[in-house]
């Protein structure tokens, strides 16, 4: 199952990321510029990863029963999917580094792809069900190794791990046609991308700029939701259709990283303390003789809409969903197959 969705993933990015990666040109770059390109990108990033992070788990049925049944009710699976963000955050973030999305890449906003795999029982006495899921990725050895895929240089890290719990206001019966359930669940999501990117001079007040060299831009995101959801399913022959809604909560932290396999330089000499606790004191976070990070944490919601359906055959789902979240206005979309009782 990892291997499938590690699979779903390359697609998707590889669809993403058509840039060309070889660069002649040097990037002269103005730090106060760079930080506000990269705070437009954090608040995007901050309505973005609550929804992406509640992929999986939206099953057909609102409810699958009790686990010490004859069978007994249980399924396991995998999904995979996207969801978007705003696009003009992400693309400015990459110019700025001379790195360019295709032009007809914009299907209404930039994809944040994703898969998990899934576990869920069913209840005991109550009428509950209990789910997990979890996903990770790590498409890199070490920090400077990169998948090539023709022009395409990139790294990946991806980590989501979520649960949820729900209750049955309707349907309780194995042969009820009408479900309604309401649930309760948290997930936690980090991930990276990496990119190489040209030789850069960096302005930041200073009379000589810091000479970055053979570098990576990291772009870096980590989310905590808690999510409140409450969904309908109608049980047919052969297809259940189904209907929810959602609202999440989340806590996050999202930002950029420069790394340089040599020392950074400030006019051929390495960089000092003094220049550490200047470029500190203009917002950087994290500066070592190797690399920059910029993170800033933000609260964010979500509010959801999501509609599918489930071919049904006899102990197997295969499951179709559409999102939409009315806050931000991006959308996103899964597909799912698994073995359930």
């Amino acid at each position: 199952m990892r291997n499938f969705g590690k699979i779903i993933l390359i697609f998707i990015i590889t669809m993403m990321f058509s840039a060309n990666s070889a660069f002649s040109l040097d990037v002269d770059l103005d730090l106060d510029d760079l930080q506000q390109t990269a705070n437009k990108f954090v608040d995007s990033m901050a309505i973005s990863l609550p929804f992406n992070s509640t992929m999986g788990l939206n099953w057909s049925d609102a409810y699958i029963g009790q686990l010490f049944a004859v069978p007994p009710h249980l399924g396991v699976g995998i999904t995979a999917g996207f969801t978007t963000m705003e696009f003009g955050a992400v693309n400015k973030m990459l110019e700025r580094f001379n790195v360019s999305l295709p032009a007809g890449f914009n299907w209404g906003g930039f994809p944040l792809p994703g898969y998990t795999a899934e576990l869920r029982i069913g209840g005991i006495v109550l009428p509950f069900d209990l789910g997990v899921k979890f996903g990770v990725l790590d498409l890199k050895e070490d920090f400077w190794d990169t998948i090539k895929l023709g022009d395409i240089d990139f790294s990946m890290n991806y980590l989501l791990i979520g649960g949820d719990l729900r209750y049955a206001l309707l349907g309780k019966k194995k042969k009820s046609i009408i479900k309604i359930a309401i649930g309760v669940g948290f997930n936690y999501m980090r991930g990276g991308l990496s990119l190489p990117v040209p030789d850069i001079s960096l302005d930041f007040g200073s009379a000589n700029p810091l000479e970055i060299s053979d570098s990576y831009l990291n772009l870096l995101w980590e989310t905590k939701s808690l999510d409140f959801k409450a969904q309908a399913s109608f049980s047919l022959a052969f297809i259940t259709p189904y209907v929810g809604l959602g609202v999440s909560h989340a806590w996050s932290s999202a930002g950029y990283g420069l790394f340089a396999k040599e020392d950074i330089q400030v006019n051929n000499n390495d960089i000092t303390t003094t220049i550490i606790n200047e470029l500190q004191t203009q917002g950087l976070t994290s500066i070592t003789s190797k690399g920059l990070v910029y993170r800033s944490d933000v609260n964010g919601w979500s509010f959801r809409a999501y509609a599918g359906f489930s071919i049904n055959v006899p102990f197997v789902r295969f499951d179709l969903t559409a999102m939409y979240d009315f806050l931000s206005q991006n959308y996103g979309a899964t597909f799912g197959t698994r073995f359930q009782l």
